[in-house]
């Protein structure tokens, strides 16, 4: 991961947005100073789970804010919904990459009510 490019995507983002560093780290759950060094890219081993909160706070995605396209882990739930409902890889991509606050769907039942509710809203729609 390139930390200039995050950082600079990172600024560009949050000023957009109105906020001040102090305001995103707030939203993020880290201090002033770490999205400072962020922004500078000074900051030395980001986390994914940094990297996606900033995303999800700046209403982005990973692969907007660090320039690159980053793996996707697909759990073990939503490989068995994926497969009980023969889903493509598109669709399961989409699903794998919704920024989330919270838990993550942990059976393939709870994917699917995920799924059913925000089928209609994704660009393939469907299978």
């Amino acid at each position: 991961m390139n930390a200039m490019e995050l950082g600079r995507q990172v600024q560009i983002k949050r000023r957009e947005k109105n906020l001040s560093q102090a305001e995103l780290g707030d939203l993020v759950g880290i201090s002033r100073n770490y999205v400072s060094l962020i922004e500078r890219g000074e900051a030395e081993n980001i986390s994914m789970k940094i990297v996606n909160q900033l995303a999800v706070a700046l209403g982005a995605s990973p692969s907007e804010l660090t320039g690159e396209s980053l793996p996707v882990m697909i759990s073990p739930s939503l490989r068995e919904f994926a497969l009980e409902q023969n889903l493509s890889y598109e669709v399961i991509d989409k699903l794998a990459r919704i920024p989330r606050r919270g838990k993550e769907p942990q059976t393939a039942k709870e994917w699917k009510i995920l799924y059913d509710l925000i089928s209609k809203f994704m660009d393939s729609g469907g299978a």
